[in-house]
């Protein structure tokens, strides 16, 4: 199965059902990787401070949890990109009319330079190859002072099943970092003083581009 297929498999549809439900994806977290999720969810706010005419890149958006964001009638542009066929196929079933929803690798996206004012990067990371190409391509993307709001899983984290799982290669995993190596990745692509947070195997960030 291609990289791109592999959220067509019964993982794939599980993990779409329950990212949709909070309080079950909170007791997942804690229970099997030891981490609180609620900063997860709670980000997602911030694509309701994004003014009437901007525009918001979500990559990978996966089934489309991050659309609960968005105020009813708020006239932005909101880019759903993923590289997953299955999973654009699921969050169609859930667009709201902001929504554009683009088949793209998250480190060739088809954007201008410096041309939204938000990006939102969930739980995709670890998935990649080459994560610090997909930050790069975040940072070509943002203005000036655009905010950059993501998720990841990471290596070692502080409890003994996440370090077990969380490998090179492994399930879903391309090339996960450490949360130091992390926080280069996001000085390197331009974002100063970034705010990072760990907890258990899960490692929450929030930039802006310099």
């Amino acid at each position: 199965m291609s990289r791109s297929d592999y959220y067509a498999s019964p993982f794939g549809a599980a993990f779409s059902a329950y990212m949709e439900r909070p309080r079950l994806s909170r007791l997942i977290a804690k229970t099997f990787w030891g981490s609180d999720i609620r900063p997860y969810y709670e980000s997602m706010a911030a694509a309701a401070q994004v003014p009437n005419g901007g525009t918001i890149v979500d990559c990978p958006c996966g089934a489309g949890p991050a659309f609960r964001g968005l105020d009813a009638g708020q006239q932005v542009r909101y880019l759903a990109i993923d590289l997953s066929p299955s999973m654009l196929r699921r969050a169609e079933a859930r667009s709201l009319s902001q929504v554009e929803l683009i088949q793209a690798d998250a480190t060739e996206i088809p954007l201008p330079d410096d041309s939204a004012d938000l990006f939102f990067s969930y739980w995709g990371l670890h998935c990649f190859d080459d994560p610090a190409a997909a930050l790069r391509e975040a940072g070509r993307i943002l203005k000036p002072g655009g905010r950059l709001v993501g998720s990841t899983f990471v290596l070692g984290g502080s409890r003994l099943r996440g370090r077990l799982l969380v490998k090179p290669g492994r399930g879903d995993f391309g090339n996960p970092g450490s949360a130091e190596e992390t926080g280069r990745w996001l000085a390197e692509a331009g974002f100063a003083d970034p705010e990072i947070r760990t907890s258990g195997s899960m490692l929450y960030f929030d930039a802006r581009l310099s």
